[in-house]
C-alpha cells in the first residue's frame, strides 16, 4: 500500500531537484480553464469527445449524475500553454455501474475524488506526452485535492487497460483492478457495410439481414436526426424503461438528459426508428472527428416481436460512420455476447484507486 502524501513528497523533491518547469493550477469551471487551449491540447493527442469543453461545460450545467463538485488540473508551461489538462469530479453515492459497490466496497458511500463521470467508459489524462513529470504532477495536484477535501478514495476509472496511461499509472505505483470491457471496431480496412457484414459469421450476418427485411415489411421507418430535431423525450422514456429493469432508470435523468444532448449541438446525433409513427427505438451516437460513440439506447423489444430494434441499430451505426468518414465505432461497455459476435472487440477497462488516509487498523 502506498502511503498517503506519497505523491505529493515525490513532486516536492522533484521540484527541489529541478525535474519540474511546468505550473500546476486547479479551476473550478471549463472557461475559467480556457477553453480554446484545452480543445486545442485534447485534439492534438487524440482524446476522445469525453474531454472537449463542449461535453465538460454541458456536464456542468447539466450534470448526469450528482456531482458535489467540479475541477480542472492543468500543467501549464512558461508561455501559458498546456502541457496536461483534465477534469476531476467529487462525488458521494453515485456509483450507477456499480464499480465501487463491487470492486471497492468500503468506499461507496464516501466521497470520492475521479476521473472522469460515470457516463465516460475511455479515461485519458489529455497531455503531450505522459512523461513520469507530467503524471506526478496530475498525481500530486489530485493527491492533494483529495486530502484537501476529505475524500476517502481517488484516482481514475474506466482506463484502457491495453493502453498508455494504464502503464503510467501502474508504473507510478497505481494498480489497476479490471472492472469492465469496451467495445469498439476500427473500420480502415472494411469499405462498405456488406464487407463488414461478410466478415461476420453466416448465422450472424443471415440474422440482420432477416431483421432489415422484416423491418421493411413492418413499414419501421428509420433516420438518423441531428439533436435539434430528434425526440429527445421519447428517447428518454424508452431509455428508462430499459434500465428499470436493472435498478437503473436514474442514470437517464428526465429532463436533465435531454438538455445535456442539446448543450451537446453538433456532436450528437439520434438514430430513431418509427412504427406508424410511434418511436419504438431511440439511439444516441456521439461524433468526434474519427470516432463514432455507439452511446446509449432505448428500445420497445415489444414492437416488433420477430426483431429487435437494438440489432438494426447497431447497422445504422456502422453504416452512419462510414458514410461520414469515421474509422472508428465505439460500442461502450458491457452486452459482450452481442458486441463480440458482431465484429466488436474487447479491450479491459481497469480503476485506479489509492486511498488518501490510511485507516485505523482495529485491535
Amino acid at each position: 500500500m502506498i502511503r498517503a502524501g506519497f505523491f505529493i513528497a515525490r513532486f516536492l523533491t522533484c521540484i527541489r531537484n529541478g525535474g519540474m518547469s511546468m505550473r500546476v493550477r486547479t479551476y473550478g469551471k471549463i472557461d475559467e480553464a480556457g477553453p480554446g487551449r484545452w480543445d486545442e491540447l485534447v485534439a492534438s493527442c487524440g482524446a476522445p469527445l469525453f474531454y472537449r469543453s463542449a461535453f465538460l461545460r454541458a456536464f456542468e450545467r447539466f450534470p448526469l449524475h450528482s456531482v458535489q463538485a467540479h475541477f480542472y488540473i492543468v500543467g501549464e508551461d512558461a508561455q501559458g500553454g498546456l502541457v496536461f489538462a483534465t477534469p476531476v469530479y467529487l462525488l458521494k453515492g453515485v456509483d450507477p455501474m456499480k464499480i465501487l459497490n463491487n470492486y471497492f466496497a468500503d468506499y461507496g458511500g464516501e466521497l470520492i475524488l475521479v476521473n472522469h463521470v460515470w457516463h465516460c467508459y475511455d479515461t485519458w489524462i489529455p497531455a503531450r506526452g505522459l512523461d513520469p513529470d507530467v503524471v506526478g504532477a496530475v498525481l500530486w495536484a489530485m493527491e492533494a485535492l483529495a486530502a484537501d477535501l476529505g475524500v476517502a478514495l481517488w484516482g481514475f476509472t474506466n482506463v484502457d487497460g491495453t493502453g498508455e496511461l494504464s502503464r503510467a499509472l501502474t508504473a507510478a505505483g497505481m494498480v489497476g483492478v479490471q472492472v469492465e470491457e469496451r467495445f469498439l471496431v476500427d473500420l480502415t480496412p472494411i469499405p462498405d457495410i456488406d464487407r463488414y457484414l461478410a466478415l461476420l459469421n453466416q448465422p450472424v450476418r443471415q440474422n440482420l439481414r432477416r431483421y432489415m427485411r422484416i423491418a421493411e415489411r413492418a413499414g419501421i421507418v428509420a433516420q438518423v436526426a441531428p439533436v435539434e430535431h430528434a425526440d429527445l423525450d421519447g428517447f428518454v422514456a424508452l431509455a428508462r424503461a430499459g434500465a428499470a429493469k436493472y435498478g437503473n432508470a436514474d442514470y437517464y435523468r428526465p429532463g436533465i438528459f435531454e438538455d445535456f444532448l442539446r448543450a451537446l449541438g453538433g456532436h450528437v446525433r439520434v438514430f430513431e426508428q418509427r412504427l406508424e409513427g410511434r418511436l419504438i427505438g431511440s439511439t444516441v451516437l456521439l461524433v468526434d472527428e474519427t470516432t463514432l460513440h455507439w452511446w446509449v439506447a432505448g428500445n420497445d423489444y415489444t414492437a416488433v416481436p420477430q426483431i429487435s430494434p437494438f440489432y438494426l441499430a447497431f447497422l445504422a451505426a456502422i453504416k452512419e460512420a462510414m458514410a461520414t468518414g469515421k474509422v472508428v465505432v465505439e460500442a461502450g461497455r458491457r452486452n459482450p455476447r452481442f458486441k463480440t459476435r458482431h465484429g466488436l472487440r474487447p479491450r479491459p477497462v481497469q480503476s485506479h484507486f489509492l486511498p488518501t488516509f490510511q485507516r485505523a487498523v482495529e485491535g
